[in-house]
């Protein structure tokens, strides 16, 4: 087996994707037999000796071909639909997951006891990672609910994606680009097998031929998958895109995400009204994308996941406060990220019969029903904002214990902010440390907009079995130093203290302190002079920022890990201490913003 693998290794003449696939290819074949297969194929795929010209790239492709035919069936649409995205683009495996999932490419034959669809799916991009196919950037806390966080692929192995995708018309991409020329076929000509479309449109994109595209009455029958895709910026959707989405009443994926608004006065609100007609969908997205929510939306009941986390989302006030409860199919809801006018009035929105979530983002108490929690028994993440009391926190603990105390509870990760709920010494820092120690609830990320006495009281020096990996203050007007209680947490890896966190003059973060924490954010500490950081304190430290502290006489000499510092809004004279030391310039990871 060795001296094959040296042959196999020679016909790679060097090239170090085609090595690395090939041995993600072998660490799969365990016999000698399948080895000699190996090699057979491989032989024929790539010849040895050739230079790095056109013709061995040629080569070199059909060598990932191979590579690609290697895959078990079920693996094969899932690698082909990362070439959808752009060249060099990361992306994000959390939404990734939940496409194959709804485009059926996710098998539940292969869904084990307890397993979820989104664990199935990280497996198959385990194999496609152990096969070196793709590239992926790992989550960094221990509480992320999956190993991977975002994935990519070489610019030769999505060549070999894209020309393999349309060979089996896996997918169509459409280009409504500024100056391109368009051309459609009418739904009576022959035309791509694809059920899948990408769209993609720029800046200036040409609104006449994306109108055209989509008031044209196609083959309904044909389309299973949309997603529109342009840079961040553009300022409109195409006007027809709100009156005729219906047209594509079979989809199952519908995705428009970052888009500011749609061009024509009442756009929007067409598309709201023909979202609901799409009663097969089973992913929808409209995030950071303005829309007005209509009562059809109650329609979609095979919906498997829904963002709609905007910061422009628009209610209509007769809708019902049940709009989702039937849509007992959701596993992952995205509400919207501000606080929503529901209906004008005191009613809130349900989530009784949504016993299937796994993923609840942006739950709201101020406009959402908190004694519904108790019934999302396989929740896995679930982030809160707690709004106006304490009383309305301990509310909620209450109806999460039940969940989270379940011997089969499935809660990884809590996150809950805390806003304007005016706390005091006694019984709210009771709550919240309750809410802090609660094991079985899992808080790993916690943000108070508000006055606190001492953050001592909420975090005791018995720290170690506090799980919270990010922490954010803000004008909690603390006047004593934070930074020995705060560097105990051990696991904390992002800390943000913002405007008036802290209103002492001296800051000390001890030798020994900080063990995780990679990114700290000091912003408008408007009396701190003095802060120090003895050697040995934040040794993983790689992402700093300081704005508007402006009496702090200079950086801490204990900061040697740092990769990114960036300073904002400081003193003239500051900045221009840190742009050179001892006569030499500052390292090239420095940033100031003025």
């Amino acid at each position: 087996m060795e001296e094959l693998g040296r042959e196999m290794v020679e016909h790679c003449a060097g090239l170090p994707l085609a090595i690395v696939v090939l041995g993600g290819v072998l660490v799969t074949k365990p016999s000698l037999i399948e080895w000699e297969k190996v090699y057979r194929d491989s032989k024929s795929s790539l010849k040895a000796g050739k230079g790095p010209g056109e013709a061995y790239q040629r080569e070199i492709l059909s060598f990932l071909v191979w590579s690609y035919n290697d895959l078990p069936p079920q693996l094969k649409p899932c690698f082909l639909y990362l070439s959808k995205f752009g060249e060099d683009k990361w992306i994000k495996l959390e939404t990734l997951y939940q496409l194959w999932i709804a485009e059926g490419m996710i098998l539940s034959s292969d869904k084990g006891e307890g397993e979820t669809m989104i664990q199935v799916a990280e497996s198959y991009m385990g194999e496609l990672v152990h096969r070196n196919m793709v590239q992926v950037r790992f989550n960094d806390v221990e509480s992320s609910l999956t190993k991977f966080e975002s994935c990519s692929l070489h610019d030769l192995m999505r060549d070999m994606s894209l020309i393999q995708a349309k060979a089996e018309d896996f997918f169509e991409v459409i280009h409504f680009q500024s100056g391109n020329e368009f051309h459609l076929k009418s739904t009576t000509e022959s035309r791509s097998a694809s059920t899948r479309v990408v769209i993609r449109l720029d800046e200036e994109y040409s609104s006449k031929e994306a109108n055209y595209y989509f008031t044209k009455k196609r083959n309904e029958e044909c389309y299973r998958s949309i997603l529109l895709l342009g840079k961040f910026g553009a300022r409109s959707l195409p006007q027809a895109l709100g009156s005729h989405v219906a047209n594509f009443r079979f989809l199952k994926v519908f995705s428009v995400e970052h888009y500011t608004n749609f061009s024509g006065a009442f756009s929007h609100i067409n598309f709201g009204r023909a979202v609901g007609s799409l009663v097969y969908l089973r992913y929808l997205s409209v995030r950071d994308t303005n829309l007005l929510i209509f009562p059809s939306l109650q329609k979609l009941v095979l919906l498997q996941t829904l963002k709609l986390d905007t910061d422009k989302i628009y209610v209509l006030p007769w809708l019902s406060r049940d709009v989702l409860v039937k849509m007992d199919c959701l596993r992952h809801l995205y509400l919207p990220k501000f606080k929503v006018d529901v209906l004008g009035r005191k009613s809130k929105l349900r989530f009784n019969g949504l016993s299937k979530l796994e993923t609840l983002e942006n739950f709201d108490t101020s406009w959402c029903e908190v004694k519904d929690l108790r019934e999302l028994i396989n929740l896995r993440k679930l982030t809160v904002t707690v709004r106006g009391s304490c009383d309305i926190l301990e509310e909620m603990m209450k109806n999460l214990d039940d969940v989270a105390s379940s011997p089969s509870s499935c809660l990884r990760f809590l996150g809950v902010t805390i806003v304007d709920c005016d706390i005091e010494l006694n019984n709210d820092l009771t709550i919240l440390k309750q809410l802090v120690y609660a094991e079985n609830l899992n808080l790993r990320d916690l943000k108070i907009y508000d006055l606190i006495p001492e953050v001592g009281l909420i975090f005791p020096l018995h720290v170690s079995t506090i799980c919270i990996t990010t922490l954010y203050l803000r004008e909690s007007y603390l006047a004593e130093d934070p930074m020995p209680i705060l560097e105990m947490l051990p696991v904390l890896s992002v800390l943000q203290m913002r405007e008036d966190t802290y209103v002492g003059k001296e800051m000390v973060c001890s030798a020994t302190g900080f063990p995780k924490l990679t990114v700290l954010i000091l912003y408008k500490f408007t009396k701190l002079e003095n802060w120090r950081v003895e050697e040995g304190s934040m040794p993983i430290l790689s992402y700093l920022i300081i704005g508007r502290c402006n009496k702090l006489e200079e950086l801490p000499e204990g900061l040697v890990f740092l990769k990114s510092l960036h300073i904002a809004q400081m003193p003239q004279d500051f900045n221009d201490r840190l742009k050179r030391q001892d006569g030499e310039q500052r390292p090239d990871f420095m940033q100031i913003w003025s």
